[in-house]
């Protein structure tokens, strides 16, 4: 049985596009000293490539 490993599920999956998106509803409000962009980094392991670590990726 073959089984994925916890850090390539949910959170965090491996990211396979690029996307830049504008416009969105905020609900709430946001704190005007907030400025810049939210940046996603995580690893992102080679396609048909499985990691054997957490650091490896």
């Amino acid at each position: 049985m073959t089984t994925t490993p916890p850090y390539l599920t949910g959170h965090y999956t491996p990211v396979a596009e690029e996307v830049s998106a504008i416009g969105l509803t905020v609900e709430g409000s946001l704190p005007p000293e907030l400025t810049g962009r939210l940046l996603r980094n995580g690893h992102n392991p080679k396609p048909g490539v499985t990691p054997t670590h957490w650091f490896k990726g």
